[in-house]
């Protein structure tokens, strides 16, 4: 399918087309009718024969062309495949046909057809004028090729020959994501149907039965069914016009701007760094002075903006700034979007999303929508922060975590110089924060050695030293220890200190007995997913509850387990590495 919006000034007759084009009436309010002018968006389908005889789908999105409805033209650009832009060939290009025109660019709208209207009411050499016009204006642009086709909707031919020239546009290039959204322009609720919301959806598919989430109000639906082109599908293509029937949720909490999308993929954000593309006409710079209103898919928002670096824009340049939005929104990098500035009443500027969720100072800023530097710029990120962030699937460094370059050599060397300062007493991995545990697993056992639940520097491990008669005596009785009383306590608590022995609550255990309390609740929960309860444990130990409850309390900690009501279920080390692993 290929989605085309009408674009141009009012009363140039971008409905009157679309009309003959598809046989519907886009004014589909009685005041538009009654007044003859679009003031909302209307949406008709259209098969189009092209000029190699095959059939074309192509959904029309019929915008307002009057500038005191320019918010809902807005709301219909976003996410189309062309622009079929209309001039009348009585009044040329007008104040309206530019400022559509520069959002288009601005959208990055990658082509278009130009349609002179109305040819049958002006001579031959008027309409040549007109097109030598239109030319010298469109020259340089992305419509500087585009095919300019004179129409009149009193003369079929032309409309026929307009229709193969629309029916031979491509459909957009769209890389997949795995991130299905669609910008919301229509909510209601048709007798006996139920919620009913309209869009063009982006990114990826999304199928019938999916749960989905409304933005950003965090509503949350069901896909009852969907429809496109007035047929029942199963699963929408991105490019597709769809009505999509939702259960759960009424039309009156569903607005346009609002975003379709599937939960927990999506940041809802105030903040964010973006690019500025300032537009040339303009008699002013483009500063924090000023009220704006920032417009992303069908959402308008107010806001402020302050411009990084010089503090404003001239005319016609480009550069980086932030933009603090009065209420929240979901994006994405590379998101088109385009700027007013409320007190002029103009059009001052289009941009692109860089990051959704900046962390530098705007003095330090260098914003990018590349995903490494979103890393760079963090040090440290777990994969589902990236991904609700930038869309990006990309491989953890270890566990959920990814590390920058920069920030896993600063933390491995910081690790490395912790555990030369242990010596023989070794390091308790539990003590340490959480990014140096974390890069812990991606040591060489060359540079450290996991023994008996702490880490040494290979020379330092106790498996490299003789052992102590006391621990041997720890060991022996295993579950069930010494009294303590019988030994020195400082004695002990070098023991505990080298990491041969744990102290838990003044109940001593050796450390390989900790380990072995570590198997038994990984087999308990082998045979029980569910988990075991402390009697369950004690029993397995072959021990009395004053030593059970301490090893079931010390492996908690340790994230082994995890307890939950009266039992204790799968922590997430329940299955450590016995040793760190080589690198990569």
């Amino acid at each position: 399918m290929t989605v085309i919006a009408t674009a141009g000034h009012v009363d140039h007759g971008k409905t009157s087309l679309v009309g003959a084009l598809s046989g519907v009436n886009t004014d589909r309010l009685e005041e538009e009718q009654r007044r003859g002018l679009t003031i909302d968006l209307g949406f008709a389908h259209a098969a189009l024969m092209s000029s190699t005889g095959h059939t074309v789908d192509v959904s029309f999105v019929d915008v307002p062309g009057h500038i005191k409805f320019l918010r809902n033209m807005l709301a219909g650009v976003g996410g189309i495949d062309a622009c079929l832009f209309v001039v009348d060939a009585r009044e040329g290009w007008m104040p309206q046909s530019e400022e559509h025109f520069e959002i288009l660019r601005l959208l990055d709208i990658p082509r278009g057809i130009v349609a002179l209207t109305k040819i049958d009411l002006v001579e031959p050499s008027e309409a040549d004028a007109v097109e030598a016009l239109l030319r010298a204006r469109l020259e340089g642009t992305f419509l500087a090729t585009a095919p300019v086709v004179r129409t009149s909707v009193h003369d079929r031919g032309s409309i026929d020959i307009l229709s193969r020239v629309l029916a031979d546009i491509p459909a957009r290039d769209r890389p997949p994501t795995l991130r299905p959204r669609m910008w919301i322009d229509r909510s209601f609720a048709p007798t006996g149907v139920g919620t009913v919301v309209t869009g063009t959806l982006l990114d990826a598919p999304l199928s019938r039965g999916s749960e989905v989430m409304v933005l950003p109000s965090g509503l949350t639906a069901r896909v009852r069914g969907l429809q496109s082109r007035g047929h029942i599908i199963d699963t929408g293509e991105p490019g597709m016009r769809l009505a999509v029937n939702l259960s759960g949720v009424s039309h009156n909490d569903i607005h346009r701007g609002d975003l379709l999308g599937l939960p927990d993929q999506w940041h809802l954000t105030t903040v964010l760094d973006v690019r500025l593309q300032v537009l040339p006409h303009l008699s002013h710079d483009v500063s924090r002075r000023g009220n704006f209103l920032f417009y992303f898919g069908s959402d308008e928002i107010p806001g402020a903006l302050r411009v990084m670096g010089p503090g404003s824009l001239k005319p016609a340049a480009s550069g980086t700034a932030r933009l603090f939005l009065d209420r929240p929104v979901a994006l994405a990098p590379n998101d088109r979007f385009i700027v007013r500035e409320t007190g002029r009443d103009e059009t001052v500027a289009g941009g692109t999303v860089l990051d959704v969720d900046p962390v530098v100072p705007m003095k330090r800023a260098k914003p990018s929508a590349d995903v490494g530097h979103f890393i760079d710029d963090r040090g440290v990120v777990s994969s589902s922060h990236l991904f609700v962030r930038t869309g990006h699937v990309v491989e953890p460094t270890v566990d959920d975590v990814i590390f920058s370059s920069a920030m896993l050599t600063a933390a491995k060397s910081k690790l490395l110089d912790l555990l030369s300062e242990a010596g023989t007493e070794g390091v308790d991995p539990g003590t340490l924060p959480d990014h140096l545990r974390q890069v812990s697993h991606t040591l060489r056992t060359t540079e450290a050695t996991a023994d008996s639940g702490r880490l040494y520097q290979p020379e330092h491990a106790p498996s490299q030293r003789t052992s102590d008669p006391i621990v041997d005596v720890f060991v022996a009785k295993g579950f069930v220890p010494p009294d303590p009383a019988m030994f020195d306590r400082n004695e002990l608590r070098r023991l505990v200190q080298r990491g041969l022995l744990v102290n838990l609550d003044g109940v001593f255990f050796a450390t390989a007995t900790l380990d072995a309390a570590h198997a038994v609740a990984r087999d308990l929960l082998a045979v029980s997913a569910d988990g075991f309860s402390a009697s369950q444990f004690r029993e397995a130990l072959g021990t009395t509850r004053k030593y059970a409850i301490p090893l079931a309390e010390a492996l908690d900690a340790r994230g082994i387990t995890r307890r939950r009501g009266d039992v204790r279920i799968a922590g997430p080390r329940l299955h450590p590495r016995s040793a760190p692993q080589d690198d990569a």
